[in-house]
């Protein structure tokens, strides 16, 4: 039975391979977990590289979720009393559905002339661009192709999502829409063809002065503002809601989540994590297709 545990008011759960499991789903066992941390006063937090309109609706329908931490970190959300409803804001049709605005608490967006330099250099890559700003997944049509193509040769629970529902802005000419947005860019995000192209190209991302590089998958490469990670916003939200460092929880699995494992009382790494992120962490569970999140809000409130 899930006890009161004094330490934990806050748990920040990163999505991909680690809230979802490969099927792109919340088990029952884990939104179980879920709500019974949420009774128990825990503030139930999404912390994901992508941006809100891409939060999967079986997460934001989760019981008590409020908030979301999103691109990274560049953004931090209040969803409101209607989470789906302020997800759906950033669709590309959300004049046809119904919405709700959510409050942006938190946004570090990247400078202008760092994000140009930035999105100049994916041009050179023949890879899946996408670009992140207010909230939108914008994509051109060569983009969703590739999506659809990468949909067929992986797994990931990214490649499963409904290329249609509107959650993508699908733009034909994204030079031109950079030319006047450049300052509104949250994160910029590719994925290779190869992981051995993502390698040879990561080191020319890291070598631009004034950005954050990491990977959420070895196949791909992200980019935001220098200072923009998952756990710094996560320390902005629990110092707005009164929370202290040492009573937050996160649960990841990527070089994405690193910063925020670095930064909680709590870190905890999924059993499909990588030897890195692993060394970063007081526990490691299961893996995501285990039930790996659910074990690990029952052991640390046991």
């Amino acid at each position: 039975m899930l006890q009161s545990f004094p330490l934990v008011r806050l748990a920040a759960l990163d999505l991909d391979g680690t809230l979802l499991n490969r099927n792109n789903e919340v088990t029952l066992a884990t939104r179980q977990a879920i709500a019974r941390a949420v009774e128990h006063g825990v503030v139930v937090v999404p912390a994901t590289g992508r941006p809100l309109a891409s939060l999967p609706p079986v997460v934001a329908k989760l019981p008590g979720i409020r908030y979301a931490i999103t691109s990274n970190g560049a953004a931090v959300w209040d969803l409101g009393d209607d989470p789906m409803g302020a997800v759906h804001s950033r669709y590309a049709n959300a004049a046809q559905r119904h919405t709700s605005e959510p409050a942006c608490l938190l946004h570090r967006l990247m400078p202008t002339e760092v994000a140009r330099e930035a999105f100049d250099l994916f041009q050179q890559y023949d890879g899946e661009l996408s670009v992140f700003s207010d909230g939108l997944a914008i994509k051109t049509p060569e983009g969703i192709a590739k999506l659809t193509s990468r949909t067929a040769r992986f797994l990931s629970s990214e490649a499963r999502q409904n290329l249609t529902d509107g959650r993508f802005t699908v733009i034909p000419g994204i030079e031109s829409w950079m030319s006047r947005h450049a300052h509104e860019i949250e994160k910029l995000c590719m994925f290779f063809d190869s992981t051995e192209k993502t390698a040879a190209a990561l080191p020319k991302f890291q070598a631009i002065p004034g950005v954050a590089v990491v990977q959420g998958s070895p196949d791909n490469i992200e980019v935001t503002a220098a200072g923009v990670d998952k756990g710094s916003a996560l320390l902005a939200l629990a110092d707005r809601l009164g929370i202290p460092r040492e009573a937050t929880l996160a649960i990841g699995d990527s070089d994405n989540d690193a910063e925020m494992l670095r930064a909680v009382g709590m870190p905890v790494a999924m059993g499909n994590a990588d030897a890195a992120l692993k060394n970063l962490a007081k526990y490691i569970t299961a893996d995501c297709d285990h039930d790996g999140v659910a074990q690990a809000i029952y052991h640390i409130f046991e």
